[in-house]
């Protein structure tokens, strides 16, 4: 709760110091249009006084001495504009004509106020910044325009626009600045909390492989033991059943017989539970997603390659078949495979797990990095307690159970050396409809 509080807390200073200055800036542009449009309507009224003043002299050109009354309010920049009688263009008092649609729109609609843009202020010879016009009424046909530059009135804007700003910049810098203080020791605190939680998470999953890895192992010892088992407790059925045949009435061969039947039917059954208590489910394959295995499996070893720093990538087929399978089996296969690899890769390293299918067999491939598995060592990496890792690092039977496996389901491992260089392990197993 009090890191929600915390962020909360700073979002909200964060928000008020974007409104604030969305209404700072917003008021500074009204300002500014409202200093435009003053603009426009002092030279509006400078240009109607003119008109005033001359209207009598206006009739079919401009004479000298029109030109020279009106040059003098030209003051300041300002241009002087004259739209003779059903004229469309301007003209300056030095004769020359200025195209300018807007311009003329605006005097064939009686408006009184014009902005003009930066990139048409040259054509009235101002800066090339934003102008007002201001319009005069018509006198005796003639329209008196007045044009002046913005220039400074922008300049002042945009000064007081930078001082907004600095303020703004400051007071988000100080929010900034207790909002880092106030979450320094907030931060210490989920790190610590995430480190906690990550060693929990590694120790959970260290004792699920520890389990997974040992129940494997009883299943795929039971398994060779219910097939030692099998032959000759057929042998003892079979003979037990041919007494029973021949006891001619004999009661006592008879009970004798039935009873070695029901003896080693019983030995069987005892086998038959104690493989599926080893393999913790019922022994029975199931149809399953060859996408939700590999999950499984990468999730269960992914904090043993993020302490190796070796990295796991995933590569599915687009549609894969089910398979038919006992999972904890099967996955425990895959987990054997991707330990090696990891174990085998440097530092830095990728260990690939790519699943591809035909019409019959679907195909596990881990392959790694690393410094390759030797000829001699990959005939013989399926042994039972064949290894070639350090006294205490390896037990010499994850790949003999991992095979096992592989056989139990109809399925093969087979191991070799990548090119240039890496191991390759590939678990091949029957698609659903090619094990039914």
């Amino acid at each position: 709760m009090r890191v929600i509080h915390t962020r909360l807390l700073l979002l909200l200073m964060i928000a008020a110091v974007v409104l604030t200055a969305g209404v700072a800036y917003w008021q500074e542009h009204q300002r500014s249009e409202d200093a435009l449009e003053d603009l426009a309507a002092e030279q509006a009224e400078i240009a109607r006084a003119a008109g005033l003043g001359i209207g009598d002299l206006l009739h079919q050109a401009l004479t000298p001495t029109i030109v020279d009354q009106l040059r003098a309010i030209e003051v300041d920049g300002a241009r002087v504009l004259v739209f003779p009688p059903g004229a469309t263009e301007a003209k300056l008092l030095d004769g020359r004509s200025v195209a300018m649609p807007a311009l003329a729109d605006a005097v064939a609609r009686g408006a009184r106020e014009l902005r003009i843009e930066r990139r048409d202020a040259p054509l009235l010879g101002l800066p090339r910044r934003t102008a007002m016009v201001g319009i005069a009424p018509p006198v005796n046909g003639w329209t008196l325009a007045v044009a002046a530059s913005a220039e400074r009135q922008r300049d002042r804007d945009r000064a007081g626009l930078v001082r907004m700003m600095l303020s703004i910049v400051i007071a988000a810098g100080l929010v900034a600045a207790f909002g880092a203080l106030a979450r320094a020791q907030q931060r210490a605190q989920l790190e610590l909390a995430r480190e906690l939680a990550v060693a929990d998470v590694s120790r959970a999953k260290d004792t699920e492989l520890e389990q997974i890895s040992r129940a494997a192992t009883m299943a795929a010892l039971g398994s060779g033991v219910a097939h030692e088992l099998s032959t000759p407790l057929g042998v003892i059925v079979g003979r037990a059943e041919q007494l029973l045949a021949r006891a001619n009435g004999d009661e006592r061969i008879a009970k004798n017989a039935q009873t070695i039947i029901d003896q080693a039917d019983h030995v069987d059954q005892v086998v038959r539970g104690l493989l599926g208590l080893a393999r913790g489910a019922p022994i029975a394959l199931q149809e399953i997603e060859p996408r939700r295995l590999v999950d499984e499996a990468a999730t269960l070893v992914e904090h043993r390659f993020a302490r190796a720093n070796v990295k796991l990538a995933l590569g599915l087929g687009a549609t894969l078949p089910p398979i038919r399978c006992e999972p904890l089996l099967f996955k425990h296969a895959l987990i054997n495979l991707l330990l090696n690899a990891c174990d085998a890769s440097p530092a830095g390293a990728t260990v690939h797990l790519d699943v591809t299918a035909d019409a019959a067999e679907v195909a596990f491939i881990i392959s790694d990095d690393g410094e390759g598995i030797a000829p001699t060592t990959a005939a013989r990496a399926v042994e039972p307690f064949f290894t070639t890792k350090p006294a205490g690092r390896g037990t010499g039977l994850g790949l003999a159970i991992a095979n096992e496996i592989a056989s139990t389901h109809r399925g093969s491992l087979a191991i070799g050396r990548k090119s240039p260089r890496g191991t390759r392990a590939c678990i091949t197993i029957p698609t659903g409809e090619a094990h039914a």
